[in-house]
């Protein structure tokens, strides 16, 4: 236990000063100020969530349903918790650089995977923050919940997470405890992870379509007329876990609420002592020798040497070379590379859960082809496009991935514009076959006409290559270069959502003038390419001026 408290204490530290800079006064007052600006973004959302939920307690208390609330929030935050999990679990158990260290140290399995569950389960505890805690307060509120009421809320909010965390690292440790039998680590780390997304994805297809087919909507009238919060079983399908949780705090004032409190902690426990005994026999094993790599060793013939040394441009090469190391590295292949592609089958999850879902995107097909719907739908698919490019770390990182080896750079025979630019069509490229790929995936069921098709590749690409651009100057701006964890590096940096944050801001509002003035989609078009083209331009200006003084000054 105390190699555990230990090991735990030093993780923690060595976590908190990646996310707050070691530097000087100044850098440290500059985290400081992006963490607290961060929560003045998130602050709004959370009152309002809040302030919903208050208003919802009303509703449903007068049908004796406001349990249903807990119900939804505790199985939805459930379930983003499990999918957050699958990343951070992976980068935190075998992609971190500190792993070969630790095991060459006294301690047990145990200690090591109880330790860096607890720092996940930390990052975790963030997405609580925002999306739990403002709707146990605001139903506390409207409850005028006692003691216990909030005496089972904080036991609920330190303990939900545990369940969905454990099972998700169960799913990649199975999957990774195979790692050790591929030549190619590296290589079989990336099919390992992709294997246990898919497998992560298909898990929650399944729970969704059992829990939208398990109640017909007679049942549920009859579930409703009888009150008693009834519908949290309904609600808490998900995770099944989390009906004991929401039972516990909705009947906190009863014998009952006790009951399911016990109930649920103990679910919470036995999954601990699973999590620690399957650790026990397979974490060792998929992750020792997990950093090593081989490579191939083959004569060449004088054709294949003049293949494979043609001489392309240097912002060509350059482009290649972050490229292939976005697609080479685990870490930033699952989180950078592999996010683009992930939403198609956020997207298809709904369709094919839900039994109307086909028929009701064709008929939003036909309507968003109305002559006044399509300006804006055009609007709003370009800002969509925008936002998801922006949301992937590829530009916003891109300095920041270069980590201690930066230095390197200025030692090239690389004009600094060319390697600026090169790191902006890395993250272009990859937008770009993330907008195609989007397209490809709902052309077939939306059926949108060929013209509105045409004008969100012309508009998003522009949008596109703003997000590139927004997130490099962010990232040139305050580049976090100070890790032992490449998973650090693009998963705990402020400067993802400082990239996204004015895309989605500018994006937004341009989609909001055309909805206000129901613009055509002449207009909408016109309106769109001349406002990214002309920011755009300014951008590029500035990072080859402005930009390349502040790229020469990093260290």
């Amino acid at each position: 236990m105390n190699r555990f408290i230990a090991l735990t204490k030093v993780l923690f530290k060595n976590t908190g000063s990646s996310i707050v800079t070691n530097g000087n006064t100044k850098q440290k007052l500059k985290s400081y100020l992006i963490v607290l600006f961060l929560i003045v973004c998130f602050l709004p959302m959370a009152i309002s969530l809040g302030a919903f939920t208050n208003k919802a307690y009303g509703v449903l208390s007068s049908i004796n349903q406001e349990g249903l609330i807990l119900g939804l929030g505790f199985g939805i935050g459930s379930m983003l918790i499990f999918i957050f999990g699958i990343f951070y679990v992976m980068g935190t158990f075998y992609f971190s650089m500190d792993i070969e260290n630790l095991l060459h140290l006294p301690f047990k399995p145990s200690d090591i995977l109880g330790a860096k569950f607890v720092i996940v389960l930390a990052f975790e505890y963030l997405t609580e923050f925002v999306v739990l805690l403002p709707i146990l307060i605001g139903y506390g509120v409207g409850s005028k919940g006692g003691v216990l009421y909030y005496l089972y809320s904080f036991i609920t909010f330190l303990t939900l997470p545990v369940v969905p965390l454990i099972i998700a690292s169960l799913i990649v440790m199975v999957i990774m405890r195979f790692t050790n039998i591929a030549k190619n680590k590296d290589r079989f780390k990336v099919v390992g992870g992709m294997i246990a997304i898919v497998i992560s994805v298909a898990i929650n297809l399944f729970i969704q379509r059992t829990s939208q087919s398990g109640a017909s909507t007679e049942e549920i009238k009859n579930m409703i007329i009888s009150g008693n919060n009834s519908l949290i079983g309904l609600a808490t399908k998900i995770f099944p876990n989390s009906k004991f949780a929401a039972y516990g705090v909705a009947q906190s004032s009863n014998l009952s609420g006790a009951v399911n409190m016990l109930v649920f902690l103990i679910i919470a426990i036995a999954a601990i002592i699973i999590f620690i005994l399957v650790g026990d026999m397979l974490y060792l094993k998929g992750v020792i020798g997990i950093s090593e790599t081989t490579s191939r060793r083959k004569k060449l013939t004088s054709d294949e040497l003049k293949k494979n040394t043609k001489q392309n441009s240097i912002i060509k090469s350059y482009t290649i070379k972050e490229i292939r190391i976005l697609l080479r590295t685990p870490a930033y292949f699952m989180n950078c590379v592999l996010m683009n592609f992930l939403w198609p089958v956020v997207i298809l999850i709904p369709m094919f859960t839900n039994s109307n879902g086909m028929s009701d995107i064709h008929e939003f097909g036909k309507f968003i082809l109305k002559p006044d719907i399509i300006g804006t739908a055009l609007a709003c698919a370009v800002a969509i496009v925008v936002v998801i490019t922006a949301s992937s770390p590829v530009a916003s990182t891109a300095i920041s991935r270069e980590g201690h080896n930066f230095f390197t750079n200025k030692y090239l025979p690389v004009d600094y514009r060319i390697q600026i630019m090169s790191k902006v069509f890395s993250a272009f490229i990859l937008g770009i076959f993330s907008m195609l790929i989007l397209l490809v995936v709902l052309i077939p069921f939306i059926r949108p006409s060929v013209i509105l098709v045409v004008l969100i590749v012309l508009a998003g690409t522009l949008g596109i290559l703003f997000s590139s651009f927004t997130g490099v100057l962010v990232d040139i701006n305050s580049p976090k270069l100070n890790w032992d964890n490449e998973q650090k590096a693009v998963k705990q940096n402020l400067n993802v959502f400082l990239g996204m944050l004015p895309c989605l801001v500018y994006s937004g509002a341009i989609a909001f003038i055309v909805f206000k003035f129901k613009l055509s989609i002449v207009v909408a078009s016109v309106i769109l390419v001349g406002a990214f083209g002309v920011i755009d331009i300014i951008l590029y200006r500035f990072l080859m001026t402005k930009g390349v003084s502040m790229y020469g000054k990093i260290n």
